[in-house]
């Protein structure tokens, strides 16, 4: 697929517009160009074969490209990155584990248009990700099934190029959310996504909104920002209201729903499983990777898998206050 081909396109936007605007960002804001890119996926490729942990592992462009875009084409960086990429799946194989959008339980959350891509900015050329939290059946399921929900949703996402180089912004509508949605988060749960997940998928992630808080749950999250960074911090707006959420999002991108001149979420969503469909094979292949946990620099017994090692090393403030925001 051509850079500026996607499965959701900005309204009324071409793919050479769109292939512009993302040739444009890459340059500015990723320092990419084709040399730079060339020399760093075969630096990346030979830092893998010569890495005796790694022991399987995707090779193509566009997935190593991942890390790279995120590193802005630091190539020790992304493969950092992708070390703790690769050892956060096999220390939690409950939240990375066959993300298969037909399996029964994942199949039912998608259905529930919990979280969907929605459309493309057409001013920032960004994929835009709606989540509505109150659809999601906390009496059923746990954060677990939430983590897994996000990660599939990113995953079959950094299949596109353009979502690689754009980013992403995400809109949460917290109306109508109960205390089950906080109190299915067990602390381990929550600490290890701030010390592993955040940090570890290679997301560029460029605006948070959230809508219609409860009081319950803005002091929750306002105790956690807190403790992030002023660049994190600055990317996260909170809406009193649906209609503070309109003067922020275009309309066409919104969902009717919400006012917008968007599908229903029903139609929205239907959209975005013919794409996973397609995203499928990809998603499960992810299983194959494979790497040694054990760092041969540690003395035996010196590494617990059950408690994730280096990975979760450390407070889950100090990896929230430390994560890497480009």
């Amino acid at each position: 697929m051509e850079r500026g081909q996607s499965y959701f396109p900005g309204a009324g936007v071409s793919a050479s517009v769109l292939a512009d605007q993302l040739d444009d960002i890459a340059r500015q804001e990723l320092r990419e160009e084709e040399r730079l890119r060339e020399q760093s996926l075969e630096r990346m490729r030979e830092w893998i074969r010569q890495n005796g942990r790694i022991r399987r592992c995707r090779t193509d462009d566009r997935f190593l490209l991942r890390f790279l875009r995120v590193r802005k084409f630091s190539v020790p960086g992304a493969c950092e990155m992708l070390e703790r990429y690769l050892k956060m799946r096999q220390t939690y194989p409950r939240w990375f584990a066959r993300l298969d959008p037909d399996d029964g339980d994942l199949a039912a959350v998608l259905d529930d248009c919990c979280l969907l891509p929605i459309g493309r900015d057409r001013v920032t050329g960004r994929i835009v990700v709606f989540g509505v939290v109150r659809n999601f059946n906390a009496g059923r399921f746990n954060s677990d099934m939430m983590i897994r929900l996000n990660m599939l949703v990113a995953e079959a996402l950094l299949e596109e190029e353009a979502n690689q180089i754009a980013g992403f912004t995400h809109i949460f509508d917290n109306g109508g959310m109960t205390m089950a949605h906080v109190t299915c988060w067990t602390l381990d749960n929550l600490a290890g996504y701030l010390r592993s997940v955040i940090n570890c998928v290679p997301v560029r992630l460029k605006e948070n909104h959230f809508v219609s808080v409860p009081t319950f749950a803005a002091q929750i999250s306002k105790y956690c920002l807190s403790f992030a960074s002023d660049k994190l911090r600055s990317r996260i707006h909170c809406h009193t209201t649906v209609e503070e959420l309109r003067g922020k999002v275009a309309p066409e991108l919104l969902p009717l729903e919400y006012g917008g001149k968007g599908g229903s979420l029903k139609e929205l969503n239907a959209r975005f499983r013919e794409y996973l469909s397609t995203k499928r094979k990809a998603l499960l292949e992810l299983d194959d990777m494979e790497i040694d946990m054990k760092d041969p620099r540690e003395p035996d017994g010196g590494h617990e898998d059950t408690a994730g090692g280096e990975l979760v090393a450390g407070g889950a403030i100090g990896s929230f206050r430390q994560l890497s925001i480009d």
